[in-house]
């Protein structure tokens, strides 16, 4: 099997890159190591490698052949034991979202916008042939770089892989119980609001006259495939985004509040203080212990 080798490449107008993980260990070690987050959607393979991959503040153990979907957002950072090789693939909304059925895609495969259930995808050595092959003639279209029609090619390629990802890996999206494929559909349909409307919207009843279902109609299902009703998704949606930006800079309690759309200050404190056990204040000591280390 040919390795792919990339080369560095000037970021362009396409709004989407391909590198192997040698090369960002190599020249974005340094963002790579600290917690940073994107606006983009990111696929990452890890071929081979261990150390772990913290992504939401929670530490996953890398072991080879593992895939990690991100959407924009999500806060990650590797710390390698050894050195890594595999693929990262970048594109942005404007990138891929140019049908709206592609949006549809990414959310009815159920590889990205998992913010309350992610994990990485686990893959058998025998099964990554069709992926490599497909990379390949990524990267090829991707340094064609007078090809016409080259977003349109780029474009259909993601698309094969991602549908390729979602054959391969169907039995670990596959739902713990026996849901339908209709209620299935409609939990991530709920997940994809939430992760649009959060800041704006608190209660389930906003999201079910959206999805056009009753709220208690979408609090069971929620519940049934999630083994969380739906309101303690918004809450943990919220919850995150408050650490997210606690960790990047937003590091004021009043500004924090008036950004996610909060009452007021004191409104803020409780609702953190009830989640999460802890005080906003406490929260920070943590983190600025944390980064001292």
């Amino acid at each position: 099997m040919k390795t792919l080798r990339l080369e560095e490449v000037t970021p362009s107008k396409l709004h989407f890159e391909l590198n192997t993980m040698q090369w960002l260990e190599e020249h974005r070690s340094e963002q790579s190591n600290e917690m940073h987050k994107h606006d983009y959607y990111v696929i990452i393979w890890v071929k081979e490698g261990t150390g772990t991959h913290t992504v939401d503040f929670q530490q996953f153990e890398l072991h080879p052949q593992t895939f990690w979907f991100l959407s924009p957002g999500q806060a990650h950072a590797f710390h390698f034991q050894s050195p890594p090789s595999g693929y990262v693939i970048s594109f942005d909304s404007d990138f891929f979202f140019t049908y709206e059925n592609n949006r549809e895609l990414l959310i009815d495969t159920g590889l990205f916008h998992n913010t309350f259930q992610f994990k990485p995808f686990a893959l058998d050595n025998s099964l990554t042939f069709g992926l490599e092959n497909i990379l390949q003639n990524i990267q090829a279209e991707y340094q064609n770089r007078d090809g016409i029609y080259q977003e349109d090619m780029l474009r259909s390629l993601i698309k094969m892989f991602l549908i390729q990802c979602a054959r391969l890996f169907s039995s670990q999206l596959a739902p713990t119980h026996d849901e339908s494929s209709k209620s299935v559909c409609l939990v991530r349909r709920f997940q994809d609001l939430v992760e649009l409307r959060f800041s704006q919207k608190n209660k389930v009843a906003d999201y079910a006259d959206q999805l056009s279902v009753t709220p208690s109609h979408l609090n069971d299902t929620v519940k049934k495939v999630t083994g969380q009703p739906a309101s303690e998704h918004i809450k943990q949606r919220v919850i995150l985004e408050i650490k997210r930006k606690a960790n990047f800079g937003m590091v004021s309690a009043k500004e924090i509040a008036f950004d996610l759309g909060f009452e007021d200050e004191a409104h803020f404190s409780k609702y953190f203080k009830n989640y999460t056990g802890q005080t906003f204040s406490e929260y920070k000591k943590q983190l600025a212990s944390h980064s001292k280390r």
